[in-house]
């Protein structure tokens, strides 16, 4: 009987590695994000600083969350490069009807900008309660959110000089179909379309109902192009291998935003991606590149890595470790900066693309809570296709 070959964090060798060139490199720069203080943010109740979630970047603007919030922020690049601010806050239950009200945690985990709009997913998962004393029936607690079923998008306004808004509708005067805020239908019921979706397949059905952190349901990735939406789960790993769920999204005559049917009669499609055992915490399309975060499903300590897919196929179901290169190993510190958020920086004149890096636990070194200062990595990227 054939055995399952084990995988290797050598499978993954890229032409850099094979050349001798090293992958755990350090940040190039770091990049100061200035917040306003919480007392004065609508639906705000702790500091965005000690715990931002996902990163999405286009021009100087820069969008994040916390995923103890319903909100999203944005701050701007200076001229310098070496810090961000003006920071702007934007209340989704202004735009959308949420189910927990526009104060509930949405546990935001994913961002993604694409063809002028910014997609807001939450993680969709339950989660256990911390014990208050020492009785382990505590352990028995498990909550569900309902704004965690959060999946939708947001309309971007090009104010020039790279500073975009968020906006409700934008109806352009050049003729173009005009764009507005919509999201996928969703209750107070933790049945939520993805998740009852996911529950009836036969790979993610069993750890739907399981928390975050257990392997559980628990979408941290979130990568869009044009219509196709892809939800990178840090849980379930199956088999040793993180799945990735790919939908291709339709605007109804209602106003929602909801999965087509694909041709097998389903309205998703699920990839299989080799990140030794690991799930996914975030992705980011760079260019034709898929770029995947990677980190442990549960609440431990582990290496990171991000990997890149150079030409991700709808018609590939499964991507074993030689059709990914893994382009940068994260600093690994005990304790702290758990990576969490990644986001592409364009090439300018002067500079190549660069990757922003946000962390989980930030080390104590990257906050100033009375600056309401927290600071994220930069590294060279290179571009698509480039070794």
């Amino acid at each position: 009987m054939a055995k399952n070959r084990p995988t290797r964090l050598a499978d993954h060798a890229s032409a850099e590695e094979k050349a001798g060139f090293a992958l755990d490199r350090k940040p190039v720069d770091k990049l100061d994000l200035f917040f306003a203080h919480h007392d004065e943010l609508t639906n705000v109740g702790d500091p965005i600083w000690q715990d931002v979630s996902s990163l999405a970047a286009v021009g100087r603007s820069i969008f994040c969350t916390c995923d103890e919030t319903s909100t999203v922020e944005r701050v701007l690049i200076d001229e310098h490069g070496k810090a961000a601010g003006e920071h702007r806050n934007f209340v989704l239950g202004q735009s959308f009807q949420l189910p927990d009200g526009p104060s509930g945690e949405m546990d935001i985990e994913g961002l993604a900008i694409s063809d002028g709009y910014l997609w807001i997913c939450g993680s969709h998962s339950l989660k256990r309660d911390d014990p208050d004393d020492d009785d382990i029936d505590d352990f028995e607690d498990v909550d569900w959110d309902s704004n965690r079923g959060f999946l939708g998008r947001v309309p971007l306004l090009d104010r020039g000089d790279g500073v975009v808004d968020l906006v409700d509708a934008i109806e352009p005067l050049d003729g173009t179909p005009g764009r507005t805020v919509a999201m996928v239908e969703m209750t107070a019921s933790k049945k939520t379309p993805i998740r009852k979706m996911l529950k009836k397949d036969r790979l993610i059905g069993p750890f739907v109902d399981l928390p975050c952190k257990e392997n559980g349901l628990d979408i941290e990735g979130l990568a869009v192009k044009g219509d196709t939406v892809l939800l990178g789960l840090r849980g379930p790993v199956v088999g040793g291998f993180a799945m990735i769920v790919r939908m291709e999204m339709k605007l109804t005559d209602k106003g929602f935003l909801k999965p087509v049917k694909l041709k097998d009669g389903k309205r998703y499609a699920l990839h299989a991606i080799d990140l030794n055992g690991q799930g996914i915490r975030d992705m980011n399309w760079q260019e034709d590149r898929l770029l995947i975060l990677s980190g442990a499903t549960t609440d431990l300590e582990a290496m990171q890595s991000v990997f890149a897919i150079e030409n991700f196929s709808a018609d590939r179901q499964v991507y074993h470790s030689g059709a990914l290169r893994r382009i940068l190993d994260l600093p690994a510190i005990r304790g702290s900066d758990h990576a969490e958020g990644i986001a592409v920086l364009e090439a300018t004149e002067d500079r190549g693309p660069r990757l922003l890096v946000a962390y989980d636990s930030p080390h104590d070194d990257r906050v100033d809570a009375e600056k309401q200062r927290i600071a994220v990595d930069v590294f060279e990227l290179a571009g698509s296709g480039e070794k």
